[in-house]
């Protein structure tokens, strides 16, 4: 009987699926030995922790008890007062940990006569230097029944640690076989069910995956399609939106100037006409009303360039960017004058876009690298570009007061600012007109920093 396409997939697919089955539970046994023996490893190490810190105050007891028969001080006596209390416990906690041992059990219980004895034997030479002097003292000492006991103590640790160790060696090696053997079958379950993928693949022959990749691509054009209209519509709206927000911008901004003017020449009125009349608080009062006028006004007036932006119409042209960064570093010789200032201009690729716009970015972005390094003894700033992936990136860096990263989101949106107005001047709205500009062009702007340490801002223009 001939076997059809669809069997034998089916048969192909129940194998695999079986093979899956079967690994996966030689996974989970093996994880399941190992997780065993990592138990015994953690219950063995707590069990010669354990064990060492009973040997330690069986030697803090004899040695508080030797130190105080030889100077009769009491200080001696109190890691003996300590190690009497808590040894007990300790024993009890070991005893817990070989519960499941009668061999480790019966050691404990000898390990706890024996710790007992050298208890009670400290303690009764220590009453006997109390009351009878070193003489006496060191006669009952001279027995050397101290260090019987202490010796058996030790002896008897020795032996529950080192049945421990054995037993977790011999723990280790027959689970370290088992694994081998599961490690070996999982192998063997692996190879085979390769070998039964590789003859679904060629059971399903050629010309099934021909029309398979045929329905697949018909499926991703309608899938594209259908999301170049979906964009498209979105693009739409976006831009209707966007000229929305704009004229409205554009509106408010236009209709807050008569008010404020209003305000500015009232203001200027009252302080040439009544200034007499103000004692010195208003005074002060009427200029921070004056500056948050002008303030005000410095704010609509970015609003409104920012407004602007979107709505004048571009003009590409070619431009010569070396040529224009030079020309706008000699309009800040101002600023730059009497400052130490290092200007290094790398590679300028030349590009296509609207002249006036980009002389405006790279206005901003020069402006705001001398302004934010002004409180530096030496002021460094390089300037340069390359092209990479079809688009030419610029970038200026300097050394200046930089930014922390976590508020970057911050940097290109409008009246956003990450210092304080009284350390460093501005609205913030320089980048942000950065970023429209940029945006229009059909690139996309980012920067990089680090507080103290100076910022790195980037743009990029399409080649075409």
């Amino acid at each position: 009987m001939k076997i059809s396409i669809l069997q034998k997939l089916i048969i192909f697919s129940l194998v695999i699926l079986a093979g899956n089955g079967i690994l996966a539970y030689m996974v989970y046994k093996s994880n399941q030995k190992l997780s065993d023996s990592e138990k015994w490893v953690q219950q063995t190490e707590q069990i010669i922790f354990q064990s060492e810190e009973i040997l330690s105050m069986g030697k803090d007891i004899e040695s508080a008890s030797r130190g105080f028969i030889l100077t009769n001080d009491s200080n001696y006596l109190e890691p003996l007062n300590t190690s009497k209390v808590s040894i007990i416990g300790q024993i009890a906690s070991l005893r817990n940990l070989l519960h499941n041992n009668q061999m480790q059990e019966q050691r404990v219980d000898s390990l706890n006569f024996y710790i007992t004895k050298r208890l009670e034997f400290s303690l009764m030479t220590v009453d006997l230097r109390s009351k009878f002097g070193l003489n006496t003292a060191i006669t009952l000492v001279s027995t050397n029944l101290g260090k019987l006991y202490s010796d058996k103590m030790r002896n008897i640790i020795y032996e529950i640690q080192k049945e421990e160790t054995e037993m977790l060696n011999k723990r280790k090696l027959a689970n370290e076989q088992i694994s081998d053997s599961y490690n070996k079958f999982t192998v063997v379950i692996f190879v085979l069910m390769t070998s039964f993928t590789i003859l679904l693949v060629i059971a399903t022959g050629r010309n099934m995956i021909k029309n398979k990749e045929k329905e697949r691509q018909e499926v991703e054009l309608q899938l594209t399609n259908k999301e170049l209209d979906f964009q498209s519509h979105e693009n739409e709206k976006q831009m209707a939106a966007n000229k929305e927000l704009e004229s409205f911008s554009y509106s408010v901004s236009h209709d807050l100037r008569a008010p404020l003017r209003h305000i500015t020449g009232f203001i200027d009125l009252l302080s040439k006409n009544s200034a007499a009349q103000l004692d010195e608080n208003g005074k002060r009062y009427l200029k921070i009303i004056s500056e948050s006028a002008h303030e005000m006004g410095d704010l609509i007036d970015a609003l409104l360039t920012f407004s602007r932006l979107s709505r004048t119409e571009m003009q590409r042209t070619p431009i010569n960017t070396r040529s224009m960064v030079n020309h706008i570093v000699k309009t800040f010789k101002t600023d730059m004058a009497g400052r130490n200032v290092e200007l290094n201009l790398s590679n300028l690729p030349d590009i296509m876009g609207d002249e006036t716009l980009i002389h405006q970015v790279w206005v901003n972005l020069i402006s705001n690298a001398l302004k934010y390094t002004r409180n530096k003894e030496k002021t460094i700033i390089e300037i340069g570009g390359k092209s990479e992936n079809g688009s030419i990136i610029f970038h200026t860096k300097d050394n200046g007061v930089g930014f922390d990263m976590k508020y970057s989101d911050k940097l290109f949106g409008v009246f956003q600012r990450l210092h304080k107005a009284r350390d460093f001047e501005g609205v913030g709205i320089g980048l942000a007109n950065v970023n429209r500009i940029v945006t229009r062009h059909g690139g996309k702007c980012w920067a990089e920093s680090e507080v103290d340490k100076g910022a790195a801002f980037f743009f990029s223009i399409p080649n075409n």
